[in-house]
Formats: C-alpha cells, sequence, structure tokens
C-alpha cells in the first residue's frame, strides 16, 4: 500500500515530534540527576583525612617563628588501619562543644558552631549553657540580653543542628546568676561522647579539617590540651580535645568545690604536662590554633595568603581591645595593626570576616567601644592594660 504525500508529511512530522520529545525528556532527565548528585553533595558530611605519619618534629616557638607560615599541610599516611577506623566511626559519639557562662559569649560560640555546619564536619555541635536561663520571670520580655541569647540558641538549633544542653553549677549552691559559678569541667559531664573538642573564643574558624581529623583519629585520653609553651611544661585552654567520664567529672568538681580556682588552674593541677598535652606530630597539620596578636611578630617573608591556607582556626587575643565584638575607633585600630604588610591584610582581613559573619549568624552590629581613659592618680598606663 503507497502512501499519499500527505501522509507521509504527517508520519514524518509525527516522528520529528516523537524525536523532539525524546530528546527533551532525556536532557530533562540528565538534568535531574546533575541537580540530585549536587545536592547530594552538597548536604554529605565531609570525612576526615588520616592524621600524617609520626615523625618527629621540632617544637615551635611562641616567638617569631609562629609568625612565619609553616607553609601547605603535608601529605597524609593513609594507613590500612586508619582507613578502617574511618569506616568503624560513630560521629554521633564525637562532637564540638563551646560553653557560655554570660550572653555575650552566645553569639562568638554560635558563629563557631555556624562555622563547622557551612564546612560540612560530620561531628556533633554542642552548646553548654546555664540552666538558669531557661527559668522563666517576670522580667524577662524586658531583658534585652536574655531575649537576645534566645533567639541565637533558637538559631543555633534550626540553622546549624547544634545540640543544646544547660548545665549547672559547678559547687552545688553557688549563685546560678555568676559566670564565675559554671566551670569547662562540665565538659566532662558529656558522657553521651567519646571525644569532644573544645575551642576557645572568640574566634574564627579558617579549615575545620585538621581537627576533624584530630578528633576522628586521636586516642580517646582524660585530656590532650594545646600547650601554653614550645617547653610544653604546662597546658593551655585554647583546644581542649577530652574523652568526657563521669569519674573525672567527679574528681574535678570535688576540688573546685573545695577551693575558688579559674579553670586554667583548675586542670593544671588536675593533668600533668607534657602527658597531658597534644603530641607534637598532631600539631604537624599546620597553624592548627594561632593568637592573633602573634601576627606582630610577623618578620620579613610572612605571606598572608600562606598563612591563611596552613591555619586551621585564629583566637582573638590582642589585649589592647576587650574583643573582636568591639568597634575600635580607626586611629586605635591602626596602633594596633601589625607593621608587617602582608601580616597586616591578614590581621585586618581576620576581623573583617568576624564582623561580618557577626551580621550574617547573630543580626548584631559591632558594640561600642571606647579606649579606657586615666586619672590622674588613679592608675598607671600598665595597671589599666591589666584590667
Amino acid at each position: 500500500m503507497l502512501l499519499t504525500s500527505g501522509q507521509v508529511s504527517i508520519l514524518l512530522s509525527s516522528v520529528i515530534v516523537f524525536l523532539f520529545t525524546l530528546a527533551l525528556f532525556l536532557s530533562g532527565y540528565v538534568l535531574q540527576q546533575r541537580t540530585v548528585h549536587s545536592l547530594q553533595a552538597a548536604i554529605k558530611p565531609r570525612l576526615p583525612k588520616p592524621l600524617p605519619a609520626p615523625v618527629p618534629v621540632a617544637p615551635p616557638t611562641l616567638d617569631v617563628k609562629w609568625a612565619r607560615p609553616i607553609g601547605a599541610r603535608p601529605d597524609v599516611d593513609e594507613t590500612y588501619e586508619q582507613y578502617m577506623r574511618e569506616q568503624a566511626l560513630n560521629w554521633n559519639r564525637l562532637g564540638y562543644v563551646q560553653m557560655v557562662k554570660e550572653h555575650v559569649e552566645v553569639c562568638s560560640a554560635v558563629m563557631l558552631l555556624g562555622d563547622l555546619h557551612k564546612m560540612k564536619s560530620p561531628a556533633k555541635r554542642i552548646l553548654l549553657f546555664p540552666r538558669i536561663w531557661l527559668k522563666k520571670t517576670e522580667d524577662d520580655e524586658f531583658n534585652p540580653h536574655l531575649i537576645t541569647t534566645k533567639r541565637l540558641l533558637r538559631t543555633a538549633v534550626r540553622r546549624y543542628g547544634v545540640v543544646l544542653i544547660p548545665m549547672e553549677t559547678i559547687v552545688d549552691g553557688a549563685d546560678a546568676s555568676l559566670p564565675s559559678s559554671y566551670s569547662l569541667a562540665s565538659l566532662y559531664s558529656l558522657t553521651n561522647y567519646e571525644r569532644v573538642i573544645y575551642l576557645q573564643g572568640p574566634g574564627t574558624l579558617l579549615d575545620a579539617s585538621a581537627l576533624d581529623s584530630l578528633l576522628a583519629f586521636s586516642k580517646s585520653e582524660p585530656m590532650a590540651a594545646f600547650p601554653a609553651s614550645a617547653d610544653r611544661k604546662a597546658l593551655s585552654t585554647l583546644l581542649l580535645l577530652i574523652h568526657p567520664s563521669a569519674e573525672d567529672f567527679g574528681r574535678l568538681k570535688e576540688l573546685r568545690s573545695s577551693r575558688p580556682l579559674t579553670d586554667l588552674e583548675l586542670f593544671r593541677k588536675s593533668f600533668a604536662a607534657p602527658e597531658s598535652l597534644l603530641s607534637q606530630w598532631s600539631l604537624s597539620m599546620g597553624n592548627v590554633v594561632y593568637e592573633s596578636q602573634n601576627l606582630r611578630n610577623a618578620i620579613d617573608g610572612f605571606n598572608a595568603t600562606i598563612f591563611e591556607d596552613a591555619t586551621t582556626y585564629v583566637r582573638f587575643s590582642d589585649p589592647e581591645i576587650p574583643g573582636p565584638e568591639y568597634d575600635v575607633p580607626y586611629y586605635d585600630r591602626v596602633a594596633l595593626r601589625p607593621k608587617n604588610d602582608e601580616a597586616r591584610a591578614a590581621w585586618e582581613k581576620l576581623y573583617e570576616r568576624f564582623r561580618q559573619r557577626r551580621m550574617e549568624i547573630c543580626g548584631l552590629d559591632l558594640e561600642v567601644w571606647t579606649k579606657p581613659m586615666l586619672q590622674a592618680g588613679s592608675a598607671d598606663e600598665e595597671d589599666v592594660q591589666e584590667l
């Protein structure tokens, strides 16, 4: 049977329409699959790399050497044992913890936990805060600090998946309204977790991968703290990697109840150095913790780009100002800046990054700050700087 020219035209048109429809369907399917894979990659936690192989590492000094960039992080020794440990990791038992004792600390703590979420760390994010903040009183609606705090706590849970844990005073019956009634010893009460990392704030996180590796592949020890100095004779509270236990919590609480002690004094009396310090090879991944005031000691050859690439966490520690939360007048800021051009660029970038993240996460601008004024006969300049 022969087809007429009209029928042939209709048949060809049908074939063309079918082919175009098929092509449109296939292109849509491919685009959909790419979108799905992109979404999966975006929400998938980033698994850490194994720690570097333990090799002798020259201890750094806390002077001009710390202002020199250490360089790119070394290649890791991806052994079969570490690979198997990675497969068996239970990230529900590993976490980063922040502790706030007063309202002014809440924003910085939420910022740090928010950065961990942004960098896709697979570990839990935990925030300890005084239980008294949960008690409702008639004055709550007139307390702007408490209102802001509760808003930030809700933001931490909803936006960054933070686990909120109310804490009690370290000494039973102490005044719950005083920040001094709370202690970092409460970190040991988190017995649902195998290991947790605490970072002293305020600070800014540049790269979470080194911390994730420490958290994932370190041994569970009661205390592994960042050294206070190059001689490794004392610990600091800049970074704490601990294994919570009821026994250690009870021991610390008993010692703290017997006499007034700062958190640093309490830990130094309870954990001997250097046994309770992070190992030198664990710190060989770069500037795991760096303090902003050390940028003032930068020497020739300092490179801001290399410094940022090799640094994990920077704590703001310039003693002339109370913290990065405050808007320092321009001329005072100029006097505080590092003299080295590259170090000055890194220093200013860190403070500006903190300001931007504070607005993005907390919706808060910088606080007003004025330089303390000396009064005749009351104190000299050195006394003021010690306040």
